[in-house]
C-alpha cells in the first residue's frame, strides 16, 4: 500500500509498552499493525515482534481457552457456532406450535439469534421478560422458543458465547485470570453492558479512543444526476488522484456497500480496468480492493459444486439443469460440448418446468446412442458420450444407498464423493482465485460437519439446504496484494485515514438509516436500552457520529449525492447540507465543463494529458482500431441436396415465404428454440388433443349418416371417451404437471369445442369422410416432402374437400393467395395430389368462433366456402408460386426479406441471427462508403 492508512499517534505508548489493544472490527486492526510494521521497517529494524493487538471476538475466544486449559469452574461447555446456532433455531422453530403460519423457518432463526445475543450483551434474563405487561405474540412465541433452544444447547453440552464472555468478566473480577495494567479499545462507538463489565473487571485503566482524525483538511459535497453518475464520478475521480500522486490513498465509502457491491465494481472496473470488457482477457488483480467479500456460494466454482449436489434431489428446475449441463466445471466440457448442447435443447423441448433424474438419464442415454452410431454432420462427437450418463448413473445409485437420515459428517463425506465422481471442479486448471475458492470450499465441508455437535441428524434435503445456506453466510474474499483504492462499508470506513476520500449515497432516504427494531424483542424496551437500530433517534446517533468521522478522514473529502434513483427523487441528507456544494467539473479536473453525463465525465478525463481512457472509451477505441468492415453481398447459401429428405414439410413454403433467411436459418441451420414451458397443456399440446378427438371420432362415425343417427346423449359419451383415450398419452408424459383436476377442465373444454363443431357438421350435405391424420411422401420439384393432412371429404358428388383444423382467431381465404401464402398447406396438396380436388377449407375451432372458411367449386358446400372464379386457374397460379418458393430453397436463396410486418413480429427469436434491428445502420454505413446499391 503506497501509504498507510492508520495514524499511531495515540497509540504509541500503548504499542510500545505491548499494552492489549482491542479492535472493533478486523480491518482496523489490520490496518494498525501494517501501521506499525511500516514504521519499524522506516526505523531500520529488520525483526520485530507484532504488538498484541485483537479483534474482540479473538481476544474473548483466547480467554476462553485460558479458562478450559486451567479446567476452571463452568467451562465445560463449548461456545455453539453461528450455524449450529441457527440450525437449532431452525429445529426448534420449525417444531413449534406457530410453524403451521409460519412461511420460513431460516429468517426467523437469524431473527431470534439476534434478538437473544442482545439480551444476553445488555444483561437482560429472558425470563424477567414474562412480566412485561406489553409482550405481543411475536415476544411470547420467541420466550418459548429460547426455553427449548436453550435446552437444545445444554442436552449438547453447547452454549451461547456470550454466556462464555459472561464466564471471562467473572473469571477477571474473581482474579481468576490475571487483571492488566492497561487496556486500549480502539474504534468502538457504542459498547454493550455485558462488554462494558467485562473492560472494567479486566483492567481499572481503560482507554478508550478513536484513531485522530485530519484537522484541517478541504471537504466538498456534489449532487449529481442518478447513482450512476455518481459513481462513475468517484471512479474517475479516484483514477484522476492517482495520476496526480501515485502515492496516494483513497477510501470510497459505500453505506449500501453489501447491497451495491456488484455494481460499484462494474464502474471501477470500467475506469480501472478497461480491457476486462474485451473478449478473452486474463484474470488480473484491479487496484482496488472491498472490505465486503461475496457470499462463498455465489462465486461461479461453488455454485457450481452446489448445483450438482443438488442433483441428489429427486427432481429440479429446467433451467437449472440447463445451466448445470452447460457449466465447465465437472466431466470433460471440451469434448463433451456437442452431447451437453443437444441433451439441454432435447430437456427444453419435453416442456416440463421440472426435470426429474428420470428424464435426465432417459435423455443423455438416446443422444448417448445416437452419437455413437450417428454420422449426422449436426451430431458429429469426439468425446465418450456414455461418459456423462454413467457418471449420473453412479449418482443416481450412490442416491438410492442413502440413509433417511445421518449426521452432518456424514453428508459431507457424501457430498465430495459425489463431486468426485462428477468430476469437479473440471479438467481446466484453477487460476488463483478459483484455487482460493476451493480450498475454502473443503473448510466450508468442515464447518457443515460440525452440525454433528448438535446431535441432530439431517435428512439429505436438510443437509442440501443446511450447506447451502451456510455458503451464502460465508463470506469469500481473494487474497490480492494491498490496494491504493480502498472501497469500504459504513462502519468500515470508521477509523482509518486517507489522503482523499469520496462517500457516495449520503440522501435523505438512506442517512440517517430507518430504525429497524427487532419484531421478536418488546420495542419499548429496546429504545429504553438503546439497542441497535431500536429507534430514530439511535439511527441518527449512530450516522452523525459516523459523518464527523468521515469529514475528518482524508486531506480532501468528498460527500455525494444522486437526485433520483428508480424510487423517485432524492435530496442530501440533512446530516451534510451545512458543507459547501460544490460542481463536478469542479472535483475533476477543475474543468468549466458542464456536461455531467457519463459520456462528457469521459471527455474531461481524457483531455487530461496522459491520463488512461475509461472503460468505454477504450472499448469504442479498440474496436475503431481493429474496424476492418468489407462489405459482402451474400444473399445466396449452399444448394440443398435434393437427395435428402426435404426438412419442415409443408411449412417449408409457409417459412420460405415469409422470409427466405429466416427459412435457411431454420431448415437448413437448425436455428430453432424449444417452446418454452406452460402451465397445463402447450398450444401445440392443445391442438394435438383437438386433431386426435376430432380424428378418432370420425373413425367411428365415418360419414354424415352415422353422425346423423347419433342422439345427443351417445354423441356427448363418444366425444367424452375418445378425449379421455387421446389425452391419456399426453398425461403419461407429464404426470406431475397435468393433474386430474386440470386434465378434467381440459377434457370439458375439448369436448365442448367438438360438440359445437358436430353441430354444425349436421347441417352439411351428405359426405363421406376418406381420410383423417393422413400422412403422405410426395415430390414437389424435385423435393421429398411429407405431408400430413387433417381430414379429406368426399361429398354425394364424388367432389373432395380438403380441411385443415385451426383454432386460431384471424383466418381468411386470402392466406392461400398470392406469390407468398401464408398457408401453403392445402395449396400444395391440391397441386401434387394425382386425385382432383374440388375446394379448401379451414374448420376453425375456438371458443369463440365455430365455422368454415373456404374456397374452391363444390355443387354442394358447406356454409362459408366461397365458390372460386377459376377453380383451375387458381391451382395453376398455386403451383406457379409454390414452384418459385421450391425454386429459391433449392437455390439457397438466403436474402433478409419479410413478406409483411406479421412475418417481422412473428420471428423475434432469429433477430440476432437475420439482424433485422441493424439494417438502417448498415445502410447508412453503406452509404458513407460509397458501396450502397
Amino acid at each position: 500500500m503506497p501509504t498507510s492508512l492508520f495514524d499511531l499517534k495515540p497509540l504509541t505508548t500503548a504499542l510500545e509498552n505491548g499494552d492489549p489493544i482491542i479492535t472493533a472490527n478486523d480491518r482496523l486492526r489490520r490496518h494498525l499493525l501494517n501501521a506499525w510494521d511500516q514504521r519499524q521497517m522506516q526505523n531500520g529494524q529488520r525483526v520485530w515482534a507484532s504488538p498484541p493487538v485483537w479483534l474482540l471476538d479473538h481476544w474473548l475466544a483466547q480467554q476462553w481457552q485460558i479458562l478450559m486449559s486451567n479446567g476452571s469452574a463452568n467451562s465445560d461447555r463449548a461456545p455453539a457456532s453461528a450455524h449450529q446456532r441457527h440450525w437449532l433455531w431452525e429445529l426448534v422453530i420449525s417444531q413449534s406450535d406457530a410453524a403451521q403460519t409460519l412461511l420460513q423457518a431460516e429468517p426467523l432463526a437469524q431473527q431470534a439469534d439476534t434478538a437473544l445475543r442482545s439480551l444476553m450483551r445488555w444483561e437482560i434474563e429472558p425470563d424477567t421478560l414474562e412480566q412485561d405487561l406489553y409482550l405481543n405474540a411475536n415476544n411470547r412465541a420467541f420466550l418459548e422458543w429460547q426455553r427449548r433452544f436453550n435446552q437444545r444447547l445444554a442436552s449438547r453440552q453447547l452454549m451461547m458465547p456470550e454466556m462464555a464472555h459472561r464466564r471471562v468478566a467473572d473469571a477477571f473480577a474473581e482474579g481468576e485470570l490475571p487483571r492488566l495494567p492497561r487496556l486500549w479499545l480502539l474504534g468502538f462507538d457504542d459498547i454493550p453492558p455485558l462488554y462494558q463489565r467485562l473492560f472494567e473487571a479486566a483492567s481499572d485503566d481503560v482507554h478508550r479512543l478513536m484513531p485522530a482524525g485530519v484537522s484541517h483538511n478541504r471537504t466538498h459535497r456534489v449532487t449529481v444526476p442518478d447513482v450512476d453518475t455518481e459513481l462513475s464520478a468517484a471512479a474517475l475521480w479516484s483514477l484522476q488522484q492517482l495520476e496526480q500522486d501515485p502515492d496516494a490513498s483513497i477510501g470510497i465509502i459505500v453505506p449500501d456497500l453489501g447491497q451495491r457491491r456488484d455494481q460499484v465494481e462494474r464502474f471501477f472496473s470500467e475506469v480501472f480496468e478497461p480491457g476486462s470488457l474485451l473478449p478473452d482477457q486474463p484474470r488480473r488483480t484491479p487496484p482496488f480492493n472491498f472490505s465486503a467479500g461475496v457470499p462463498l456460494g455465489s462465486t461461479p466454482l461453488i455454485h457450481s459444486a452446489l448445483g450438482l449436489l443438488g442433483l441428489l434431489r429427486d427432481q429440479w428446475p429446467l433451467n437449472d439443469v440447463c445451466a448445470l449441463l452447460h457449466t465447465p466445471f465437472w466431466g470433460d466440457p471440451e469434448r463433451e460440448l456437442v452431447l451437453r448442447t443437444h441433451w439441454s435443447t432435447r430437456l427444453r423441448e419435453t416442456g416440463k418446468f421440472d426435470v426429474t433424474g428420470t428424464d435426465l438419464r432417459t435423455v443423455g442415454e438416446r443422444l448417448a446412442e445416437q452419437l455413437t452410431e450417428s454420422t449426422e454432420a449436426d451430431l458429429e462427437y469426439t468425446g465418450d458420450p456414455i461418459g456423462p450418463v454413467q457418471r449420473l448413473q453412479q449418482i443416481d445409485e450412490l442416491r438410492r444407498r442413502f440413509p433417511s437420515s445421518a449426521s452432518a459428517r456424514f453428508w459431507a463425506g457424501q457430498f465430495q464423493r459425489t463431486l468426485n465422481v462428477l468430476g469437479w471442479p473440471g479438467p481446466r486448471r484453477l487460476d488463483s482465485v478459483e484455487y482460493q475458492q476451493a480450498h475454502q470450499w473443503g473448510e466450508l465441508l468442515e464447518l457443515f460437519a460440525t452440525l454433528e455437535a448438535t446431535g441432530a441428524d439431517l435428512s439429505l434435503p436438510q443437509a442440501l439446504t443446511q450447506l447451502a445456506q451456510l455458503a451464502r453466510q460465508t463470506h469469500f474474499q481473494a487474497q490480492t496484494p494491498d490496494s491504493p483504492i480502498q472501497i469500504l462499508g459504513a462502519l468500515e470506513g470508521a477509523g482509518l485515514r486517507f489522503s482523499h476520500c469520496w462517500v457516495v449515497g449520503l440522501h435523505q432516504r438512506q442517512w440517517p438509516p430507518a430504525p429497524a427494531p427487532s419484531p421478536l424483542l418488546p420495542l419499548e424496551l429496546q429504545r429504553d436500552k438503546r439497542m441497535p437500530h431500536a429507534s430514530a433517534e439511535r439511527e441518527l446517533d449512530f450516522a452523525r457520529s459516523l459523518t464527523r468521522h468521515y469529514e475528518q478522514c482524508a486531506e480532501t473529502v468528498v460527500f455525494s449525492c444522486a437526485r433520483a434513483d428508480e424510487q423517485g427523487d432524492l435530496a442530501p441528507s440533512p446530516l451534510i447540507r451545512s458543507i459547501p456544494e460544490t460542481t463536478l467539473s469542479a472535483l475533476i479536473r477543475n474543468s468549466a465543463s458542464a456536461d455531467t453525463s457519463m459520456e462528457g465525465l469521459e471527455k474531461e478525463m481524457e483531455g487530461v494529458e496522459g491520463m488512461a481512457m475509461t472503460g468505454r472509451s477504450q472499448f469504442r477505441a479498440s474496436l475503431a482500431e481493429h474496424r476492418a468492415l468489407e462489405v459482402s453481398r451474400d444473399r445466396q447459401g449452399p444448394r440443398f441436396d435434393t437427395e435428402q429428405n426435404a426438412p419442415g414439410g409443408s411449412s417449408l413454403f409457409k417459412q420460405q415465404a415469409a422470409c427466405p433467411f429466416n427459412a435457411f436459418a431454420q431448415l437448413r441451420l437448425g436455428a430453432r428454440l424449444p417452446d418454452p414451458p406452460v402451465v397445463g397443456l402447450s398450444p401445440a399440446e392443445r391442438g394435438t388433443l383437438l386433431h386426435g378427438v376430432l380424428a378418432e371420432v370420425w373413425k367411428v362415425l365415418q360419414d354424415s349418416e352415422s353422425l346423423a343417427n347419433y342422439d345427443e346423449n351417445e354423441l356427448k359419451a363418444l366425444i367424452a371417451q375418445l378425449s379421455e383415450r387421446t389425452l391419456a398419452p399426453i398425461r403419461r408424459r407429464r404426470p406431475r404437471e397435468l393433474g386430474p383436476e386440470y386434465c378434467a377442465l381440459e377434457l370439458e373444454r375439448t369436448q365442448g369445442m367438438v360438440e359445437r363443431w358436430l353441430q354444425l357438421e349436421k347441417q352439411r350435405p351428405p359426405f363421406r369422410v376418406i381420410a383423417t391424420e393422413q400422412r403422405r411422401q410426395i415430390q414437389f420439384q424435385g423435393l421429398k416432402l411429407t405431408l400430413f393432412i387433417d381430414r379429406i371429404d368426399e361429398l354425394s358428388s364424388g367432389e373432395r374437400l380438403l380441411i385443415d383444423y385451426k383454432t386460431g382467431a384471424e383466418l381468411n381465404p386470402s392466406q392461400w393467395l398470392g406469390e407468398r401464402p401464408d398457408e401453403p398447406q392445402l395449396p400444395l396438396y391440391t397441386v401434387t395430389d394425382d386425385l382432383p380436388v374440388a375446394g379448401v377449407a379451414f374448420a376453425q375451432l375456438n371458443p369463440k368462433a365455430t365455422q368454415w372458411i373456404g374456397l374452391g367449386q363444390v355443387s354442394t358446400p358447406p356454409p362459408g366456402i366461397k365458390p372460386a372464379d377459376d377453380w383451375d386457374a387458381l391451382q395453376d397460379e398455386w403451383r406457379t408460386a409454390l414452384t418459385a418458393l421450391a425454386e429459391a430453397f433449392i437455390a439457397g436463396e438466403a436474402s433478409v426479406d419479410f413478406k409483411d410486418a406479421n412475418a417481422q413480429r412473428f420471428s423475434g427469436q432469429l433477430l440476432p441471427l437475420n439482424r433485422w434491428l441493424e439494417k438502417d445502420t448498415v445502410q447508412r454505413y453503406l452509404t458513407e462508403h460509397g458501396a450502397a446499391d
